[in-house]
């Protein structure tokens, strides 16, 4: 995970598969059309011994910040104040994998995130029932 410390915003233009994944989430029309083009960054560092995470989403503002220990999970609210989520960070061969659950009003909805470096850019590929979507950040 050393190699991803910064802070990267997405290149919307470099994303891939965002229908596909929206559909295996649930999404709505509507939800996936909103979600499309969000603006997205990504910070990621050293907090001692731990770690610091720090992801904002468009119009929706800071979805999460915090700090954690890989493999222990964390939790926290999104900012509708009404939808759970829950996070283990994992590294496997330079990865960050996350495993990633919703929970809200009684639905769970759970999938996986893999993030690496790819030269100068960070991928995240996020991954439910077999679809994935590829999303290409660059450092900021």
């Amino acid at each position: 995970m050393e190699n991803m410390i910064g802070h990267w915003a997405l290149v919307p233009e470099l994303t891939t598969g965002h229908d596909e994944f929206a559909e295996a989430m649930g999404m709505t029309d509507e939800e996936r059309d909103t979600t499309r083009n969000f603006e997205y960054s990504f910070h990621l560092s050293r907090d001692g011994d731990g770690w610091h995470m720090k992801v904002r989403l468009g119009q929706l503002g800071t979805l999460v910040d915090t700090k954690f220990e890989p493999n222990v999970p964390f939790t926290y609210m999104l900012p509708d104040q009404v939808t759970k989520m829950t996070d283990v960070v994992t590294e496997r061969n330079g990865h960050l994998i996350e495993r990633m659950k919703s929970e809200k009003g009684g639905v769970i909805i759970q999938w996986d995130v893999d993030s690496y470096r790819d030269g100068d850019v960070l991928v995240m590929v996020q991954t439910k029932d077999g679809k994935s979507k590829k999303q290409t950040l660059r450092r900021q």
